[in-house]
């Protein structure tokens, strides 16, 4: 079975930056890079490099 994401709803307008919701920026990231390997626009060595820079980004 696939994995996707699912909006449920939206209470309120929100700002989405790395400083006010790092969590889901974070996660945007990541599924950026996945679309990316998926495409075969990254290879997979490229995909965990970008995932490295990610976690030691600050």
């Amino acid at each position: 079975m696939k994995k996707e994401a699912i909006f449920l709803e939206c209470s309120e307008e929100i700002t989405i930056s790395k400083t006010t919701t790092p969590e889901f920026y974070r996660l945007y990231e990541q599924s950026v890079l996945l679309a990316l390997k998926e495409q075969n626009i990254l290879n997979e060595a490229q995909y965990q490099r970008c995932l490295e820079m990610l976690n030691h980004q600050t």
